[in-house]
């Protein structure tokens, strides 16, 4: 039997929280602002009273760390620059992880375009125009508020009939296409974004040599960190998140608060990583991606493993630590770092294995490669800028590649 055989697990189905963006993820897209806007005394007076509430084992440099990622390439001048001028600067459209099936009489799924509304807001008035429940509405992922986005919903089939009485000024409905299920939550392949920076700190040419050297860096690093964004704590959510993990309890917001603590978690172990030299070395227990066929399986031969992942064939992931997450083996290198990672935030497996559904966990990957990016000058109406195209996968922060071109300015 060939080690491939012997060692991947199967691939993993679209519908499966491997290939989803997690369950347990808050109601926040990926590239959406923070829900609350501070002032910076009220912010850091925030963050004080969150790390007095929280009592957890982090250093403030860690948590410091961790609120202020360090950049892959801040030795490289940034563009600087703003997003979001207007919504058509902030262009998203979804990947999605299969075509329409073609069964007839159960569900439609039709392309929902939309610009300045949110899309639990579109979702809404779609049902509501349609005359059918918000829960018979299905999409595969939230998209931001402040953009011009395409994404794919679907709808029971006997609405089909009455799209044509949709009307709406910032909201249109695409031709609907017969399909046998639902569209459930993380059933998306990724996002093609198109922002254009405006404001620059320099000239566009040298602004798209700026960016031009960034991308060729973060390349010859493997590739894009895929770090959690910062909008994915709020203004105070990661020390509330991680006390909340500690704890285990779910309370009102406790299932938004305990992602949040996952995924600084998470960050965490990446940014460790980093530290440590370890983004592009296999350790003994490494759990690997194959990029192929997304299939799982733990490395116990770093030599052989480390040749594949310089080839493309696969990616390490890192932890997002929940009930069900695969592990390393705890005799293990790679064991004995989330083992760690852990210990310094005062969270005990066994708590959270206790948590169960509330959250499961999963394995994420540490980069995003190959990474592509199409630049080019803009010369409009609104100023000069730079417009960036390119492809992330579901779950990742387009904010984590721009704040990297941007800065430092």
């Amino acid at each position: 039997m060939s080690r491939d055989r012997q060692d991947d697990e199967a691939p993993v189905p679209a519908d499966s929280p491997e290939a989803a963006v997690s369950e347990d993820s808050p109601p926040v897209s990926e590239d959406s602002p923070s829900a609350t806007e501070d002032t910076p005394d009220r912010t850091d007076r925030r963050h004080g009273a969150a790390d007095a509430r929280a009592r957890r084992g982090l250093s403030a440099a860690d948590l410091e760390r961790l609120r202020e990622p360090p950049l892959q390439t801040a030795d490289l001048p940034g563009v600087g620059g703003a997003i979001r001028s207007r919504p058509e600067d902030f262009r998203v459209r979804e990947v999605p992880a299969y075509d329409p099936d073609g069964r007839p009489n159960a569900h439609v799924l039709l392309v929902l375009t939309k610009r300045g509304v949110g899309s639990e807001d579109a979702v809404a008035e779609v049902a509501r125009q349609l005359a059918i429940p918000r829960a018979e509405v299905g999409l595969a992922g939230l998209k931001d508020k402040d953009a011009v986005t395409e994404q794919w919903i679907s709808l029971p089939a006997a609405a089909a009939a009455r799209l044509g009485q949709f009307v709406h000024s910032d909201i249109s409905l695409g031709t609907a296409h017969p399909h046998g299920n639902k569209l459930r939550r993380g059933h998306l392949r990724g996002n093609r974004f198109t922002i254009v920076v405006r404001d620059l700190v320099v000239a566009v040419d040298e602004s798209l040599a700026r960016c031009r050297a960034k991308v060729e860096r973060l390349r010859a690093l493997g590739g894009l960190d895929n770090l959690y964004g910062e909008q994915r704590f709020g203004s105070d959510n990661l020390t509330r998140g991680l006390a909340a993990l500690a704890r285990a309890r779910r309370r009102g917001r406790a299932d938004f608060l305990l992602s949040a603590g996952q995924s600084a978690l998470f960050n965490l172990y990446l940014l460790e990583r980093r530290a440590r030299g370890l983004m592009r070395e296999v350790l003994l227990g490494d759990i690997l991606k194959k990029t192929a066929t997304g299939g799982l399986f733990e490395c116990t031969d770093p030599v052989t493993d480390k040749a594949r992942l310089d080839a493309g064939e696969l990616g390490i992931t890192g932890p997002m630590f929940g009930s069900k997450m695969r592990a390393p083996g705890p005799d293990t290198p790679s064991g004995a770092l989330e083992a760690e990672i852990l210990a310094r935030a005062e969270i005990d497996l066994a708590t959270l294995q206790g948590l169960g559904h509330t959250l499961e966990g999963t394995r994420r990957p540490l980069q995003i490669a190959p990474l592509a990016v199409d630049m080019e000058a803009v010369h409009d109406d609104f100023g000069p800028g730079v417009s960036l195209s390119f492809e992330l996968p579901s779950g990742s922060y387009a904010t984590a590649l721009l704040r990297e071109l941007q800065r430092p300015a």
